[in-house]
Order: structure tokens, then sequence, then C-alpha cells
């Protein structure tokens, strides 16, 4: 079995492993966050443009500006699938932080219950070598009394 100070500095390594990863995925977090919010962004604009549009149409406009509207449209549309594309990646990425997290986590876990464990078989090999000593005690006390009589 590895002893106390071996254990002890895997367990703070793991500590340390999971305190990064639990900041990386903070940092996960928050970037799937502007990228979800960028997306609303541009679907709510494209959504305004086409409104506009709609009026501007309902009213009457010439060919050009028919064709500068559709371009534009065309445009934040593929804004729109490019920062699909942005906030599926960013999903992942964080999906993977929290799996990665996790088994930090477990690990740090494992390593505190054999430590544990270690302490506790520590304590044991004492109080036994402690009832030893004290049977050995006794045992010399009754015999030297024996012999006294």
């Amino acid at each position: 079995m590895a002893n106390l100070h071996s254990l002890k500095r895997l367990l703070e390594h793991a500590q340390q492993q999971l305190d990064d990863s639990a900041t990386t995925l903070a940092q996960l977090h928050l970037k799937q966050q502007e990228s979800e919010k960028t997306l609303k962004l541009l679907v709510d604009y494209r959504r305004s443009y086409q409104n506009r549009f709609m009026a501007s149409a309902g009213e009457g406009i010439d060919p050009v500006e028919w064709r500068n509207y559709q371009a534009f449209i065309s445009k934040l549309d593929t804004a729109i699938g490019e920062q699909q594309k942005v906030v599926a990646r960013s999903l992942q990425h964080t999906a993977a932080g929290h799996a990665e997290f996790h088994a930090h986590r477990r690990r740090l876990k494992s390593y505190g219950t054999l430590t544990q464990r270690h302490q506790l078989d520590h304590a044991a090999q004492l109080s036994k070598q402690e009832q030893r000593q004290q049977d050995e005690h006794t045992s010399n006390g009754i015999s030297h009394r024996s012999r006294s009589r």
C-alpha cells in the first residue's frame, strides 16, 4: 500500500486538477452562453429586417432594393448557419468539459477513500501495537510479582 505522504500528494494533485477543470468548465459555459446570445441576436435581427422588408414590399419597392434586401437576408442566413455551427461546437466542448470535471471529481474521491483507508489501517496497527505493549507490560508485571512471592 502506498505511504500516506504519497497519497496526500496524489490527493493534492487531484484537487488541483479538479479546480483547474472547474475553471475551464466555467469558461466553456461562458463561451457557450456568448455564442447562444450571438445566435439569438442574429436571428432577432433577421426577423426584424424581414419584417421591414415585408412592410417596404407592401408599399412597393424597386427591383434594386428588392435584390439588396434579398442579398442581405441571404448573408444573414449564412451568418446564422455559421453561428449555429459555433453553438453546436460550443455545446460539444461544454459536454466534454463536464465529462472531464466529473472524471477528476471521481478520481479525487477515490484518492480520498484510499487515504482514509490508509489512515484507518495505520490507526488499527497503532492500536494493536499499543495493546501488545500493554499486554506485555501486564504479563511482565504478573510474572515479576509471581517470582517475588
